[in-house]
Protein backbone atom coordinates (compact mmCIF):
# COMPACT_ATOMS: atom_id res chain seq x y z
CA UNK A 1 0.00 0.00 0.00
CA UNK A 2 1.44 3.38 -1.02
CA UNK A 3 1.72 5.97 1.76
CA UNK A 4 1.39 9.73 1.43
CA UNK A 5 2.14 13.01 3.17
CA UNK A 6 -0.82 15.40 2.97
CA UNK A 7 -0.48 19.16 2.58
CA UNK A 8 -3.58 21.31 2.98
CA UNK A 9 -2.21 24.71 1.94
CA UNK A 10 -4.05 26.78 -0.68
CA UNK A 11 -2.91 26.45 -4.26
CA UNK A 12 -0.41 27.01 -5.72
CA UNK A 13 1.37 26.41 -2.40
CA UNK A 14 0.01 22.87 -2.04
CA UNK A 15 1.29 21.88 -5.47
CA UNK A 16 4.68 23.41 -4.65
CA UNK A 17 4.84 21.33 -1.45
CA UNK A 18 4.01 18.16 -3.40
CA UNK A 19 6.73 18.96 -5.94
CA UNK A 20 9.30 19.74 -3.22
CA UNK A 21 8.58 16.46 -1.45
CA UNK A 22 8.71 14.55 -4.75
CA UNK A 23 12.28 15.78 -5.21
CA UNK A 24 13.03 13.96 -1.94
CA UNK A 25 11.27 10.83 -3.24
CA UNK A 26 8.36 11.41 -0.87
CA UNK A 27 4.85 10.71 -2.17
CA UNK A 28 2.51 13.58 -1.25
CA UNK A 29 -0.98 14.83 -2.03
CA UNK A 30 -2.48 18.31 -1.94
CA UNK A 31 -5.89 18.85 -0.35
CA UNK A 32 -6.43 22.61 -0.01
CA UNK A 33 -8.78 23.56 2.81
CA UNK A 34 -8.95 27.20 1.73
CA UNK A 35 -8.72 29.25 -1.45
CA UNK A 36 -8.02 33.00 -1.77
CA UNK A 37 -10.67 35.47 -2.82
CA UNK A 38 -9.20 38.87 -3.71
CA UNK A 39 -10.90 42.05 -2.51
CA UNK A 40 -11.24 45.48 -4.11
CA UNK A 41 -9.54 48.14 -2.04
CA UNK A 42 -8.31 51.69 -2.35
CA UNK A 43 -4.58 51.79 -1.53
CA UNK A 44 -2.83 54.77 0.06
CA UNK A 45 -0.64 56.80 -2.28
CA UNK A 46 2.95 55.61 -2.24
CA UNK A 47 4.26 59.05 -1.15
CA UNK A 48 2.39 58.57 2.14
CA UNK A 49 4.16 55.26 2.86
CA UNK A 50 7.65 54.17 3.91
CA UNK A 51 7.41 50.54 2.81
CA UNK A 52 5.30 47.43 2.38
CA UNK A 53 5.04 44.30 4.53
CA UNK A 54 4.31 41.10 2.60
CA UNK A 55 3.45 38.08 4.75
CA UNK A 56 2.29 35.77 1.93
CA UNK A 57 2.38 35.36 -1.83
CA UNK A 58 -1.40 35.88 -1.80
CA UNK A 59 -0.83 39.34 -0.31
CA UNK A 60 1.34 40.21 -3.30
CA UNK A 61 -1.31 38.96 -5.73
CA UNK A 62 -4.06 40.78 -3.81
CA UNK A 63 -2.10 44.02 -3.75
CA UNK A 64 -1.45 43.79 -7.48
CA UNK A 65 -5.15 43.13 -8.09
CA UNK A 66 -6.15 46.06 -5.89
CA UNK A 67 -3.86 48.37 -7.88
CA UNK A 68 -5.25 47.38 -11.26
CA UNK A 69 -3.02 44.38 -11.88
CA UNK A 70 0.20 46.36 -11.97
CA UNK A 71 2.12 48.17 -9.24
CA UNK A 72 2.62 51.87 -9.80
CA UNK A 73 6.20 53.08 -9.96
CA UNK A 74 6.13 54.71 -6.53
CA UNK A 75 4.81 51.60 -4.77
CA UNK A 76 7.23 49.30 -6.60
CA UNK A 77 10.16 51.43 -5.45
CA UNK A 78 9.31 51.23 -1.74
CA UNK A 79 11.22 48.87 0.54
CA UNK A 80 9.32 45.58 0.76
CA UNK A 81 9.72 43.16 3.67
CA UNK A 82 8.68 39.65 2.59
CA UNK A 83 8.23 36.43 4.55
CA UNK A 84 10.21 33.62 2.95
CA UNK A 85 11.94 33.15 -0.37
CA UNK A 86 8.75 32.20 -2.23
CA UNK A 87 6.99 35.43 -1.23
CA UNK A 88 10.16 37.38 -1.97
CA UNK A 89 10.36 35.86 -5.44
CA UNK A 90 6.71 36.68 -6.17
CA UNK A 91 7.29 40.23 -4.91
CA UNK A 92 10.19 40.66 -7.36
CA UNK A 93 8.05 39.26 -10.17
CA UNK A 94 5.26 41.71 -9.30
CA UNK A 95 7.66 44.63 -9.69
CA UNK A 96 9.09 45.37 -6.23
CA UNK A 97 12.73 46.33 -6.65
CA UNK A 98 13.93 46.54 -3.04
CA UNK A 99 12.92 43.31 -1.29
CA UNK A 100 14.24 42.12 2.07
CA UNK A 101 13.41 38.51 2.88
CA UNK A 102 12.83 37.22 6.40
CA UNK A 103 12.04 33.76 7.74
CA UNK A 104 9.89 32.27 10.48
CA UNK A 105 6.50 33.75 9.63
CA UNK A 106 5.43 37.33 10.29
CA UNK A 107 7.45 37.39 13.51
CA UNK A 108 10.59 36.86 11.46
CA UNK A 109 10.13 40.25 9.83
CA UNK A 110 10.00 42.19 13.10
CA UNK A 111 13.81 42.30 13.66
CA UNK A 112 14.38 43.33 10.04
CA UNK A 113 11.84 46.13 10.24
CA UNK A 114 13.19 47.19 13.64
CA UNK A 115 16.67 47.47 12.13
CA UNK A 116 15.31 49.66 9.32
CA UNK A 117 12.98 51.68 11.57
CA UNK A 118 15.12 54.84 11.63
CA UNK A 119 14.45 55.37 7.93
CA UNK A 120 10.74 54.56 8.17
CA UNK A 121 9.27 57.99 8.90
CA UNK A 122 5.89 57.19 7.36
CA UNK A 123 3.55 54.22 7.86
CA UNK A 124 4.18 50.78 6.43
CA UNK A 125 1.44 49.23 4.30
CA UNK A 126 0.48 45.69 5.28
CA UNK A 127 -1.69 44.07 2.60
CA UNK A 128 -3.05 41.07 4.46
CA UNK A 129 -5.76 38.48 4.76
CA UNK A 130 -9.11 39.21 6.39
CA UNK A 131 -8.41 36.44 8.93
CA UNK A 132 -4.89 36.76 10.33
CA UNK A 133 -3.00 34.48 12.69
CA UNK A 134 -0.29 37.06 13.46
CA UNK A 135 -0.86 40.68 14.49
CA UNK A 136 1.81 42.75 12.75
CA UNK A 137 0.38 46.00 14.11
CA UNK A 138 0.84 44.83 17.70
CA UNK A 139 4.25 43.30 16.97
CA UNK A 140 5.55 46.62 15.63
CA UNK A 141 3.86 48.82 18.22
CA UNK A 142 6.34 51.53 19.21
CA UNK A 143 8.67 50.55 16.35
CA UNK A 144 6.77 51.52 13.19
CA UNK A 145 3.26 52.58 12.25
CA UNK A 146 1.40 49.96 10.24
CA UNK A 147 -1.64 50.46 8.01
CA UNK A 148 -3.51 47.18 7.50
CA UNK A 149 -5.15 46.67 4.10
CA UNK A 150 -7.25 43.48 3.78
CA UNK A 151 -6.67 42.50 0.15
CA UNK A 152 -7.75 38.87 0.24
CA UNK A 153 -9.88 36.43 2.20
CA UNK A 154 -9.16 32.76 2.59
CA UNK A 155 -12.48 31.03 1.97
CA UNK A 156 -13.10 27.44 3.00
CA UNK A 157 -13.21 24.85 0.24
CA UNK A 158 -16.06 22.35 0.41
CA UNK A 159 -14.53 18.95 -0.30
CA UNK A 160 -11.27 17.07 -0.37
CA UNK A 161 -9.94 16.15 -3.81
CA UNK A 162 -10.93 12.56 -4.63
CA UNK A 163 -7.38 11.18 -4.35
CA UNK A 164 -6.82 12.76 -0.93
CA UNK A 165 -10.21 11.64 0.36
CA UNK A 166 -9.56 8.09 -0.78
CA UNK A 167 -6.09 8.10 0.79
CA UNK A 168 -7.50 9.21 4.15
CA UNK A 169 -10.33 6.67 4.08
CA UNK A 170 -7.89 3.92 3.10
CA UNK A 171 -5.42 4.69 5.89
CA UNK A 172 -2.76 5.71 3.37
CA UNK A 173 -1.91 9.12 4.87
CA UNK A 174 1.20 8.96 7.05
CA UNK A 175 1.19 12.60 8.09
CA UNK A 176 -0.50 15.94 7.52
CA UNK A 177 1.31 19.28 7.46
CA UNK A 178 -0.65 22.07 9.18
CA UNK A 179 0.67 25.65 9.07
CA UNK A 180 -2.12 27.60 10.77
CA UNK A 181 -4.57 27.13 13.62
CA UNK A 182 -7.45 27.79 11.26
CA UNK A 183 -6.37 25.05 8.84
CA UNK A 184 -5.95 22.69 11.81
CA UNK A 185 -9.51 23.29 12.95
CA UNK A 186 -10.85 23.01 9.40
CA UNK A 187 -9.03 19.72 8.86
CA UNK A 188 -10.62 18.13 11.92
CA UNK A 189 -14.02 19.56 11.00
CA UNK A 190 -13.70 18.15 7.47
CA UNK A 191 -12.77 14.71 8.77
CA UNK A 192 -15.68 14.77 11.19
CA UNK A 193 -18.12 15.76 8.43
CA UNK A 194 -16.88 12.84 6.32
CA UNK A 195 -17.14 10.39 9.20
CA UNK A 196 -13.36 9.91 9.10
CA UNK A 197 -12.26 11.61 12.32
CA UNK A 198 -11.06 8.33 13.80
CA UNK A 199 -8.44 8.13 11.04
CA UNK A 200 -6.23 10.62 12.94
CA UNK A 201 -5.24 7.61 15.07
CA UNK A 202 -3.09 6.50 12.11
CA UNK A 203 -1.91 9.99 11.02
CA UNK A 204 1.07 11.95 12.34
CA UNK A 205 0.50 15.65 12.93
CA UNK A 206 3.26 17.94 11.63
CA UNK A 207 2.46 21.35 13.11
CA UNK A 208 4.07 24.74 12.66
CA UNK A 209 3.63 25.74 16.33
CA UNK A 210 2.22 24.67 19.68
CA UNK A 211 -0.88 26.79 19.01
CA UNK A 212 -1.49 24.90 15.76
CA UNK A 213 -1.00 21.57 17.52
CA UNK A 214 -3.52 22.61 20.17
CA UNK A 215 -6.04 23.66 17.52
CA UNK A 216 -5.62 20.29 15.78
CA UNK A 217 -7.00 18.43 18.82
CA UNK A 218 -6.12 15.04 20.25
CA UNK A 219 -5.91 11.49 18.96
CA UNK A 220 -2.98 11.67 16.54
CA UNK A 221 -0.63 8.70 16.42
CA UNK A 222 2.32 11.11 16.76
CA UNK A 223 2.80 14.87 16.89
CA UNK A 224 5.80 16.88 15.71
CA UNK A 225 6.01 20.63 16.29
CA UNK A 226 8.55 22.61 14.29
CA UNK A 227 10.97 24.76 16.30
CA UNK A 228 10.38 27.51 13.74
CA UNK A 229 7.20 27.79 11.64
CA UNK A 230 8.92 27.69 8.27
CA UNK A 231 7.86 25.68 5.24
CA UNK A 232 11.38 24.26 4.90
CA UNK A 233 11.37 22.86 8.43
CA UNK A 234 7.91 21.33 8.07
CA UNK A 235 8.81 19.68 4.78
CA UNK A 236 12.03 18.37 6.33
CA UNK A 237 10.05 16.82 9.19
CA UNK A 238 7.63 15.27 6.69
CA UNK A 239 10.53 13.83 4.69
CA UNK A 240 12.19 12.34 7.77
CA UNK A 241 8.87 10.85 8.89
CA UNK A 242 8.31 9.32 5.47
CA UNK A 243 11.79 7.83 5.39
CA UNK A 244 11.43 6.38 8.88
CA UNK A 245 8.00 4.88 8.29
CA UNK A 246 8.43 3.55 4.75
CA UNK A 247 12.11 2.74 4.32
CA UNK A 248 13.20 1.29 7.63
Amino acid sequence: MRKFILTVRPEPDGALDVAALARRNVHALSAPLMAPSYLPLEILASDKLSGVILTSRHAVTGLSAATGGRLDEGLAGLPAFAVGRATGRVAHEAGFRNVTVGHGGGAGLVPLITEAAKSLNRPLLWPAAVHRGFDMVAALDGIADVVTAPVYEMCETRTFPDDAGAAIAGGEVLGVILMSARSARLFRERLLALGQDEMVASITLIAGSDAISLAAGDGWVETYVAKRPTRARLLAIASLLYDRRTRS
